[in-house]
């Protein structure tokens, strides 16, 4: 989104908290900005607070974005001071929109909704040209051609107009209502102008990191869930959607996202904007799978990675990420011994300040390690002082394996995971003692047995209900009898009990599927 958001400016204002500094996330703003070839103000906010470092913030920045501490402005939102000098500075530095006005129209769609009057109301920034009322225009995803109903200019409200020019940044209605058909980062062209006119480079397909199920919390919540991921889907570009369908939880959608605060947001969206609880799976990661005949697969799920009587994958690859971490230097030591238990593997510390109280961690991390409780151990050591931040720096071969559990010698294949083939036994066997804890007692015992390729790696067993047969008998008679007839009655429960086991299922609640595949 801030890619995309940046390519309809010219300029960008660096706004710094001057109490808390530097963030990773400041690092990797400014690094976008930055390649989009934006013109970047700094100024330092909060800064009439009594702890404002604002000194030491701007030594940070002068590193970071090499602006002299001079030209770093001063402001606060609670006071209003030093908002007119950044007002004119915007004004006086940032470049006004380049374009031609005689070119043929073309524009950016940047953001767009779904209207219950009009129908999807697409948000553009227009490079070169004009567009009038009526006109056509093409939309480069769909590759469809639409008649503008509507357009207007945004002051803050909707502001109808009959035209719109090169450097205007407005909003138009087609009245489209398949929210499907629009994608926002696309180009938008006047009606034929696309034969000759080249689409923006920002849009490119979203390379999806995290990949989790999406299902509704009440089954009944289907078509709802529909409605809404429809929607949803119009205005986030980078999700990458379709239907699935599990033998647990139903009817469903199986989607891809940018990480995992991406994932977090799109569900809290589709409860407040629509209403819709829904229940996320574990989060998984995409895996490139080399198979013996040279074919490349990309799997996201355990379900889909292939086992006996298939060949294994001649090579497995895990995606990298490159970890931005900003910290205290008193806690380096712990955030690094952090990153090499994740597999990590350093490439920079650098000081943000020239007294390096601050400093700047650049570690490459399996994207496997860092969606699961990375960042919670992360907040834990360093007490809530680091921010995190990270972005895709390609694939690395990995000894990855599927394990498959089994109930009684039955297969489950929805309760299949990914592990590393060194520590397979031990991620197994904590996981069948969960497990254990969520399967209710049956009548005979169950065997649970986590297996790589046929080969049983972990096992554990559910002891099963017991009547107290000879208890019974010494209630009725007074004492227990003959020790041969205790035994015999013994032995006919455990023949009850093994014949029982042989025609009977293990029926395993949902709820216990539910807390073992849920986020």
């Amino acid at each position: 989104e801030v890619s995309r958001s940046l390519m309809a400016c010219q300029g960008a204002v660096l706004l710094v908290d001057a109490v808390q500094g530097v963030q990773a996330q400041t690092v990797s703003t400014f690094h976008q900005a930055f390649y989009a070839n934006l013109e970047v103000l700094c100024a330092l906010s909060k800064v009439d607070l009594e702890h404002a470092q604002k000194h030491e913030v701007k030594e940070q920045l002068l590193g970071l974005t090499a602006v002299p501490k001079e030209e770093i402005l001063e402001v606060s939102g609670k006071t209003g001071e030093g908002v007119p000098a950044l007002l004119e500075a915007i004004v006086a530095k940032v470049p006004p929109p380049t374009g031609s006005l005689d070119a043929p129209f073309k524009s950016l769609l940047f953001d767009a909704r779904f209207d219950n009057a009009r129908g999807v109301v697409l948000l553009i920034a227009i490079r070169d040209g004009e567009l009038k009322k009526g006109e056509k225009v093409y939309c480069s995803y769909s590759q469809r051609s639409y008649g503008v109903h509507e357009m207007g200019i945004l002051h803050p409200d909707p502001k109808p107009l009959d035209v719109l020019r090169s450097g205007q940044i407005g909003y138009i209605t087609v009245g489209a209502k398949d929210i499907r058909s629009f994608r926002v980062g696309e180009t938008v062209f006047a009606d034929g102008a696309q034969k000759t006119g080249e689409a923006f480079p920002g849009f490119r397909a979203a390379q999806p990191m995290v990949y989790a199920g999406i299902f509704p919390e009440y089954v009944g919540d289907g078509e709802k869930l529909e409605v809404a991921m429809q929607r949803l889907l119009l205005t986030d570009a980078s999700v990458e959607s379709r239907r699935d369908i599990s033998p647990v939880l139903g009817s469903g959608f199986r989607c891809g996202f940018l990480g995992l605060l991406h994932l977090d947001v799109f569900r809290q969206r589709l409860l407040s904007e629509f209403g819709v609880e829904v229940l996320a799976t574990s989060p998984t990661v995409p895996y490139r799978l080399e198979m013996n005949d040279g074919k490349v697969v990309v799997v996201e799920h355990a379900g889909d990675f292939p086992s006996p009587p298939l060949m294994p994958p001649k090579r497995v690859e895990e995606p990298l990420v490159m970890a931005t971490v900003v910290l205290p230097r008193e806690m380096v030591p712990s955030v690094q011994m952090l990153c090499m238990e994740r597999r990590g593997e350093e490439k920079a510390v650098e000081a943000l300040d020239h007294t390096g109280e601050r400093v700047l961690l650049k570690w490459v991390l399996p994207l496997a390690e860092v969606i699961t409780d990375f960042f919670d151990r992360l907040q834990a050591i360093t007490h809530g002082y680091a921010t995190f931040d990270y972005e895709l720096a390609g694939y690395q071969e990995v000894d990855l394996v599927k394990i498959t559990l089994r109930l009684n010698g039955d297969p489950v294949d929805a309760l299949s995971f990914f592990a590393l083939r060194d520590i397979a036994p031990e991620v197994s066997r904590k996981y069948l003692l969960k497990l254990m804890d969520l399967i209710p007692q049956q009548q005979f015992d169950v065997g649970l047995q986590a297996c790589v390729g046929g080969k049983v790696v972990a096992k554990e067993r559910i002891k099963a209900l017991r009547k107290d047969v000879v208890g019974q008998k010494i209630l009725c008679n007074g004492h227990s009898g003959d020790p041969g007839r205790k035994q015999k009655l013994l032995d006919r429960q455990k023949e009850g009990k093994k014949n029982l086991r042989m025609i009977s299922k293990v029926q395993v609640p949902s709820e216990a599927f539910v807390a073992m595949v849920k986020l």
